[in-house]
């Protein structure tokens, strides 16, 4: 009885390590090949401005593809290149955390690719690249 109880325990052990082993090897989820939901920065800060909880149900987690006038650039404490796009609300627009550096320009339009993750005073994207 206790060897296979043993045998239990070290056939239940191996599989959670394997599927351990899976999970943190999986690859970093990119925007890169995805196609994403096209939007302007201002409808996308309009519907969450209107109904926060049925914005997340559409954009929360999901590839946005935003365009929008650059009005600020700055840079996280990670060191990344952080675009804010501009709503009518001058409180709010969408944030988009670049994945690369590059030469950002202040007051133009600009199409960016990127993960939404959810509404604070601004839509907040991440892992963002330019669009094509």
């Amino acid at each position: 009885m206790k060897k296979k109880v043993l045998l239990f325990l070290l056939v239940v052990g191996a599989i959670a390590a394997v599927l351990g082993y899976v999970v943190w090897n999986k690859p970093h989820e990119t925007v890169d090949d995805k196609k994403g939901i096209q939007i302007t920065a201002e409808a996308l800060t309009n519907a969450f401005l209107q109904n926060e909880l049925s914005a997340n149900a559409t954009y929360l987690n999901q590839v946005i593809e935003v365009s929008g006038k650059v009005s600020e650039i700055s840079k996280n404490q990670d060191g990344k290149d952080v675009l804010l796009l501009e709503s009518s609300d001058p409180l709010s627009g969408v944030q988009c955390t670049m994945r690369e550096p590059g030469n950002y320009e202040m007051e133009k339009e600009i199409t960016i690719k990127g993960f939404c993750n959810g509404y604070t005073t601004v839509v907040l994207l991440s892992d963002c690249i330019l669009s094509k």
